[in-house]
């Protein structure tokens, strides 16, 4: 019998290997290296955990269609809980909490959930900042008072209804809201299914594998895809403060295979391998999404992994992921200085379309090889509305052919292969009196430099007469010296594409998301570049270190 939802592939994997270890988990409030340091929860047993929850939560009241929020974090019963909602039919409303706590309110308010699940830290947040007035069942997931009762005092209920329609909203998972309000961006069984298979085929992924997973919503479609996922203790939205020799610690504990992290984390594990020479020697595909993985980035970390190892970056977004996925040997390889995010995976259709910043019912204009504009996709994964937002799907959505596609919002070109090239986000084009500017061609120029970390370019001033500006930021050990700044402008007047920027900022470290600390927040720093500019220059003092690049903070670090 073929699934048709992630808890049929939970049942199915536990049916045919109970004693498989599904979750590795980190056991008690420290970090205790080695095996020893983690809780081992089977298929079975997470099978049966989910079954559990999921008849105690029919017997309060929660049932097909209802909206809960799910405020937990990656720990067993998160994982449970998230099956157990969708095998009732519920709507799991996921929302990360490092949004912010003003977002966090706003995404609740926005699809007012009927039902809140989360930690007693969760709750008090509820009552205190009026998070959710809509919720009138409450489960509190812990041992100390939060609101309404705990999952353990729960009084289980009748048998689980049939499962639902498929066609019907299965979760609703907020975008990052890193270039814009948070959205809710339905999913249905479909989407999820679609995004487990081409994960599986892209990737050669197979059951049994053991899986380093530190991004929750990724480590979710571990026991759906049959994998011993492994989760290192660490603060999920701080991925650029992860304690290296953690993360380290858990792959080699275990023997993992397979590896997820964000471009910010594996940039901190390979600093932090490259000082004192730590290996992941049994990692033979690293998945990482969010950003581009920068070529010096990749290096270093495949420094740490088997000689056949490979780092894989899909493109893509929570309303479509993936769309595309590049090597590491291919991007190792190329010469041109853009970025390039591989070719169209199986099944997903992609196309470049004019720039606009109005909504386009039907899309059946499309640009030649080359040519720069909104990437624009359709495909069995790719979501088809936000929840409660008419207007914000009718401007993300477009009806090409006889399907509905996703407008990106993110600006590409494809080659002559087929290969579709980044070139940043719409909302950020710099329009100048003498045209726009592109963002990521442009920084790519001046990363190039051995001693810029990460570049932005921003505009200042209104569109249509913006002054491109340059902000740096540096590595560790360089300096904001004028001569840097001389060096920069010689590599910008070289190229056509960014002759016109004349001026350059140093910052000490950019805004970035929370979810994967790797987009930057080019909104925040285009007005920090504004009120630079309005100031006269105050004399420069001391960089201050960045917690996440000295190998003597990880040393001190807790273990």
């Amino acid at each position: 019998m073929t699934a048709s939802s992630l808890p049929d592939l939970l049942r199915d994997a536990a049916r045919e290997h109970p004693g498989r270890a599904a979750l590795l988990l980190p056991r008690g409030r420290r970090h205790r290296p080695g095996a020893g340091g983690f809780q081992v929860t089977t298929y079975a047993g997470l099978q049966q955990r989910s079954d559990a929850v999921a008849a105690r939560l029919v017997g309060l009241g929660i049932g097909p269609g209802m909206r809960t929020a799910l405020m937990v974090p990656p720990q067993l019963d998160f994982f449970a809980l998230s099956f157990a909602l969708l095998r009732i039919g519920a709507v799991p409303v996921l929302i990360d909490p490092g949004i912010g706590l003003g977002n966090v309110r706003r995404c609740l308010a926005q699809v007012a959930p009927e039902a809140f699940v989360g930690v007693p830290r969760a709750h008090l947040a509820r009552r205190l900042l009026r998070w959710c007035p809509s919720a009138r069942l409450l489960v509190t997931v812990g041992r100390l008072p939060g609101g309404g009762p705990s999952l353990e005092q729960l009084e289980p209920g009748g048998h689980p209804p049939p499962p639902p329609d498929p066609s019907s909203t299965s979760a609703i998972a907020f975008t990052s809201g890193s270039t814009g309000p948070p959205k809710g961006v339905e999913y249905r069984q479909p989407h999820f299914l679609a995004q487990i298979a081409l994960i599986r085929s892209l990737y050669d992924v197979r059951p049994g594998e053991v899986s380093l997973s530190t991004f929750p919503p990724f480590a979710l479609f571990g026991p759906a895809l049959g994998l011993t996922t492994v989760i290192p203790r660490m603060n999920p939205s701080q991925p650029a403060r992860v304690d290296p020799a953690r993360v380290a610690d858990a792959a080699n504990a275990f023997g993992a295979t397979l590896m997820f992290g964000s471009p910010a984390l594996l940039d901190t594990v390979g600093r932090w391998g490259a000082v004192g020479g730590a290996r992941m020697p049994t990692l033979t595909r690293v998945i990482s999404a969010g950003a581009p993985v920068t070529p010096a980035v990749q290096r270093r970390l495949l420094a740490m992994l088997g000689p056949e190892a490979e780092i894989h970056s899909p493109y893509g977004a929570t309303e479509a992921l993936p769309v595309t996925s590049i090597g590491s040997r291919d991007v190792l390889a190329l010469t041109d200085p853009g970025i390039c995010v591989g070719r169209a995976v199986p099944g997903v259709d992609l196309a470049i379309v004019p720039i606009t910043d109005e909504p386009v019912p039907s899309t059946d204009t499309f640009l030649a090889e080359g040519e720069v504009g909104e990437i624009v996709v359709r495909g069995p994964n790719v979501t088809t509305s936000y929840a409660d937002q008419p207007a914000a799907t009718a401007a993300a959505k477009t009806q090409w052919g006889d399907r509905l596609a996703h407008r990106m919002g993110d600006l590409g070109y494809l080659d002559g292969s087929g290969r579709l090239w980044f070139c940043g986000r719409k909302a950020h084009r710099v329009l100048t009196a003498a045209g726009p500017m592109f963002t990521v061609p442009c920084e790519q120029v001046f990363n190039a430099h051995p001693e810029v970390f990460r570049s932005a370019l921003v505009g200042v001033g209104p569109p249509g007469r913006q002054r491109p500006v340059l902000c740096v930021e540096l590595e560790p050990a360089a300096d904001p010296r004028p001569a840097l700044t001389a060096e920069l402008l010689v590599l910008g007047a070289g190229h056509e594409h960014t002759a016109a920027i004349n001026t350059v900022l140093f910052h000490r470290g950019f805004p970035v998301d929370i979810r994967h600390n790797a987009k930057i927040d080019r909104v925040a720093l285009a007005g920090w570049a504004a009120r630079r500019l309005r100031r006269p220059r105050r004399p420069s003092r001391p960089r201050r270190p960045r917690r996440p690049r000295r190998p003597q903070q990880w040393r001190r670090s807790r273990r």
